[in-house]
């Protein structure tokens, strides 16, 4: 009689679990200082200044400081946002490229089985 093993986890399942929660992590990190950093300083640039305030602002004032906030940020939050995308998606086809193998052993596990089963059917 054939001894049945269970399969042996391959490096992929040990794997995408680091890189699905680093993809969460970064699209997280990427929106809590899209929410926190840019909403404070778009309120401080447009609500409480007015057009033309804005428009003869000084070379240095803080009102240039709040618009390049406003400007750079973004810029990089995108590519990060991106990365944080990717991070996941790696994550999940990682995982995915482990089911053939688990496939495979549950193909040898009924070639073994199915032999016995068919000899003594349940009643």
């Amino acid at each position: 009689m054939a001894t049945l093993q269970g399969p042996s986890k391959s490096w992929q399942l040990k794997v995408y679990p680091i890189f699905t929660l680093l993809g969460w992590v970064l699209i997280g990190l990427s929106l809590s200082i899209g929410i926190f950093v840019l909403t404070s300083t778009a309120i401080d640039y447009w609500g409480g200044n007015a057009k033309a305030a804005r428009d003869t602002a000084e070379v240095g004032s803080a009102l240039l400081g709040q618009l390049n906030t406003l400007t750079v940020i973004p810029r990089w939050l995108t590519p990060l946002t991106f990365l944080g995308t990717a991070s996941f998606m790696v994550g999940i086809a990682l995982e995915f490229s482990a089911i053939p193998n688990i496939l495979k052993n549950r193909g040898q596990v009924m070639s073994i089985c199915f032999p016995q089963i068919v000899q003594n059917p349940a009643d």
